[in-house]
């Protein structure tokens, strides 16, 4: 039979070792401080947030991200949506479609600018179709993924003594590089026969070789 004394001792020795067990566990899964945005700065009437999930051991620092405002993009907010569209563009135009059906496939190339408009979020293009009459065709870039846009297809400027238009649904897209957009065209016009006639036109921009 055990003593009291022996009693004593095992009975503080369990406790120590439990003790022990609590805080070598604890040690483990403390989080400590969670990241916090208290060092970063978004710009143009961005805000920063912090996404709290913890996996068990540690909070990750990359939580922390700025949430910027439409027309504006980047780590800190800091780079305008609409700049990676700007510049002299070399294009490749190609029908793709169209009420002449000889004419599908026919290529033609020219060069266009785009140009910054005052708001973010959209731009212009400069000698689309390679017409120095349809300029300042505005192109309205998507809030949801700003690598794409829609091309105004509303505006009276689109059609120059009612013989030329866009339709609807023209649109286009950047590359995830930006070393080219995609555009595909619908259009309306007059032939050279005099008829109304529509076509379906695919871009091919790329940067302007001098």
């Amino acid at each position: 039979m055990l003593s009291k004394k022996s009693g004593v001792i095992i009975a503080t020795i369990v406790a120590l070792f439990c003790f022990i067990s609590v805080v070598y566990i604890s040690s483990c899964t403390k989080p400590g401080k969670g990241p916090t945005c208290d060092n970063v700065h978004c710009e143009n009437g961005g805000y920063c947030s912090v996404d709290t999930s913890f996996n068990g051991t540690r909070y990750n620092p990359a939580l922390v991200h700025c949430n910027c405002p439409s027309g504006f993009e980047g780590p800190n907010c800091a780079t305008v949506s609409a700049a990676k569209f700007l510049g002299t563009w070399d294009v490749k135009q190609t029908i793709i479609g169209s009420d002449t059906a000889k004419l599908v496939g026919y290529d033609t190339t020219y060069t266009v600018l785009l140009e910054a408009t005052p708001t973010p979020t959209t731009f212009m293009i400069v000698n689309l179709c390679g017409d120095i009459y349809y300029n300042d065709v505005v192109c309205s870039i998507d809030s949801g993924n700003t690598s794409f846009f829609t091309i105004d297809s509303n505006s009276a400027f689109h059609m120059i003594f009612d013989h030329f238009k866009l339709t609807h649904n023209s649109r286009g897209a950047i590359a995830a590089n930006d070393s080219s957009i995609s555009a595909t065209l619908f259009t309306r016009h007059l032939n050279y026969n005099v008829n109304w006639q529509n076509d379906t036109l695919q871009l091919l921009l790329t940067p302007h070789q001098n």
